[in-house]
């Protein structure tokens, strides 16, 4: 997502608002281009993902993980656990419910469902 926001400051281009008058979903990206000239970046205080199925959210130190043949959530601090081996979500239901409430809303506004070939 980082690479449209690069790209489009690297060509001094503006990242579109409508295409053929159809609203276009603003770009989440972060541009890498202030990285590139030794500047500290901040980065994205949350991430999200699905890909064929696998998902993810993260938030700070703590990454909720589904498989894509597995809808369990898993839960990871990675603070204390860089290689996600210590699944914590029996721990930290509170933080399972938090971090796969904000995937789904994340899901919804970025139109992961419904999947294609697949009836609303």
């Amino acid at each position: 997502m980082d690479f449209m926001s690069t790209f489009t400051e690297l060509t001094g281009a503006t990242y579109p608002k409508e295409y053929k008058g159809h609203a276009i979903t603003p770009t989440t990206g972060v541009s890498l281009v202030p990285s590139f000239r030794g500047k500290v970046v901040a980065g994205h205080a949350s991430l999200f993902n699905e890909h064929f199925g696998a998902r993810y959210a993260r938030s700070g130190n703590w990454k909720l993980v589904s498989a894509s043949r597995d809808s369990t959530w898993h839960l990871f601090n990675l603070a204390t656990d860089k290689s996600e081996m210590q699944d914590v979500a029996a721990q930290y239901p509170d933080k399972v419910r938090q971090l796969e409430s904000q995937w789904h809303q994340w899901a919804t506004t970025h139109q992961v469902f419904p999947k294609p070939g697949k009836k609303k």
